[in-house]
């Protein structure tokens, strides 16, 4: 067993490779310059109960011993602890839009990922002995992991598969799914080729949500082909990600916005914020499943409270900026305003 705990004074990661949001949230450490010790969830089981509220990853110590858990409120808080390098814009449109790309990696490109990881032979191998390889030798010894992994492994794939429904995918997702992620990959290598980061020359709050979920995809067999083959540019940035640097300025909107709007026309709009308000309608409703259409079939899931309150968020971001023409237009022009405007049919969550 390791004997690392969490150093007081300063912070304390605690994830797994595995976890999008976990990577997420250590490459914002490194880009801010933060010290910090990893802690492995599976080698402090004890640890992560202790403090977690909700059973999710990751969960960061802060140096005066408290915890917080949740990536995005992670990262705002790192933000505004160490404003400097700042990971936001000064423009406001384009503020907005780094955090509205930043929820479409959280929530539409983890369901992308999922569906490659645990949908897949190839992937599931993979994966399950990965984590099956932690979870023993987080349990007993570390060098136990290598020789019982493979064993368990198995019996991971089966736990993870029927949640993949949770993450929307499905057998009449499917399609959807695949055709989302190769648009993605298809649209954001020519938005990344002339550029570092997705926003310019340095990495914004966008960059981390996006990133997260594409780094994940890319260790994995499936998805690393893909972006092997069609994504040259997305697979440099996401190697860039790793260890992120200002290389130059934010770029504006204007500049940014021949190859950024067509990202937002046919994913952030029609697919991410799309199922958003739809998920938001039917937690409102009271009804148990979403249902919507979406590229010109029905789109299905199970309908989540977390969604509907990322998405209540983003409107009242925007309704601070209801007057910003600029971001007006952009939004107007990719088919994503109706969504952020506010939802008669939707009263705000309460509790």
């Amino acid at each position: 067993m390791t004997s690392l705990q969490p150093r007081p004074g300063q912070y304390n990661l605690l994830g797994r490779p595995e976890s999008g949001y976990t990577m997420k949230v250590q490459s914002a450490l490194r880009f801010k310059g933060i010290q910090h010790q990893w802690l492995d969830r599976f080698q402090h089981a004890g640890l992560f109960q202790q403090h977690a509220t909700v059973q999710l990853i990751p969960l960061l110590f802060l140096p005066d011993g408290t915890a917080l858990q949740d990536s995005t409120p992670i990262i705002e808080l790192l933000e505004a602890r160490h404003p400097e390098p700042t990971i936001h814009p000064e423009e406001p449109a384009l503020r907005f839009l780094s955090g509205l790309l930043e929820e479409y990696g959280d929530e539409w490109g983890n369901k992308l990922m999922f569906h490659y990881r645990w949908g897949y032979p190839p992937d599931q191998k993979v994966r399950s002995r990965s984590l099956a390889t932690g979870v023993v030798g987080g349990l007993t010894f570390p060098w136990l992991g290598q020789v019982a992994g493979p064993l368990l492994a198995p019996l991971l794939v089966r736990r993870m598969v029927p949640r993949m429904a949770f993450a929307g995918s499905n057998d009449n997702n499917r399609p959807i799914l695949v055709s989302s992620f190769a648009r993605l990959v298809e649209l954001l290598e020519v938005h990344l080729q002339p550029r570092s980061y997705l926003l310019g020359e340095r990495p914004s709050f966008g960059d981390f949500g996006l990133w997260g979920q594409l780094y994940q995809a890319y260790l994995d067999p499936s998805c690393h082909a893909i972006l092997e083959e069609r994504g040259a540019a997305i697979v440099t940035w996401i190697k860039r990600m790793e260890n992120p640097e200002v290389r130059g300025p934010f770029e504006t909107l204007s500049s940014l916005a021949p190859t950024l709007q067509s990202i937002f026309t046919e994913e952030v709009g029609p697919r991410f914020l799309a199922w958003s308000a739809a998920n938001a309608r039917a937690w409102a409703a009271g009804d148990k499943q979403t249902e919507l259409p979406m590229a010109g079939q029905q789109y299905y899931q199970k309908t989540f409270k977390y969604p509907a309150r990322g998405l209540q968020l983003l409107r009242s971001q925007y309704d601070a900026l209801a007057d910003n023409e600029t971001l007006n237009a952009f939004l107007r022009e990719s088919g994503c305003l109706e969504y952020l405007q506010a939802d008669a049919d939707t009263p705000p969550l309460q509790g």
